[in-house]
């Protein structure tokens, strides 16, 4: 049987879907902080914020202008105040390699120092965007939730280890050891599932 572009398509979906992986970020739980502050991802992985204490959000932040959102694009997950043993986690797809920034809008908490980075860079580091942060005039929040998707920790699916660290270098080497969530393995079985009846 010729190899068609149903096929083709079937094995794409199969191939992104088995190397997405799922990276946590702790949000609050020492203070405020984000746990790991950085890390790195490739398109199509999600990143998971999970609130554990205090009342605190995540906002995309423009690397030009510290503690000020994207003008275009980006997140914000509004404010957060965890509830108990099953705090809330906010979800975002990252679409490209590019470095993404973010921050808490919360108080002061951005200019403290409560701030990260997706993918950094050489020229734009997380050293820097803390440093612009400390000397910034304003907080600033969005006006309401977007670009991802608030969930209760209940329903997410740990990794099989942990995905969070203090380093990019501890990411990879999770992302190596290829964290799937469950929901990720359902779809993968399925591809693989249809790919094989296709062949």
């Amino acid at each position: 049987m010729p190899f068609t572009s149903l096929k083709v398509a079937v094995l794409s979906l199969l191939a992104a879907n088995a190397a997405a992986k799922t990276i946590q970020i702790k949000v609050g739980e020492n203070g405020n902080s984000f746990s790991p502050s950085s890390v790195t991802a490739d398109k199509g992985d999600v990143i998971e914020y999970h609130f554990l204490k205090s009342t605190h959000d995540v906002v995309a932040g423009d690397f030009t202008k510290a503690c000020s959102p994207l003008t275009a694009g980006g997140f914000y997950s509004g404010a957060i105040q965890p509830q108990g043993s099953n705090p809330s986690v906010f979800q975002v797809t990252v679409n490209s390699a590019d470095p993404i920034f973010f921050y808490c809008s919360v108080a002061s908490h951005c200019q403290g120092g409560m701030v990260g980075v997706v993918n950094p860079t050489s020229d734009k580091t997380l050293d820097t965007y803390s440093n612009t942060a400390k000397s910034a005039s304003s907080n600033i929040s969005p006006d309401a939730p977007f670009g991802g998707k608030l969930v209760s920790a209940s329903d997410v699916t740990a990794p099989a280890s942990s995905t969070t660290g203090s380093s990019p270098t501890q990411t990879k080497a999770a992302s190596a050891a290829g964290h799937l969530s469950a929901s990720l393995l359902a779809i993968a079985g399925v591809a693989a599932g249809a790919a094989a009846f296709l062949l």
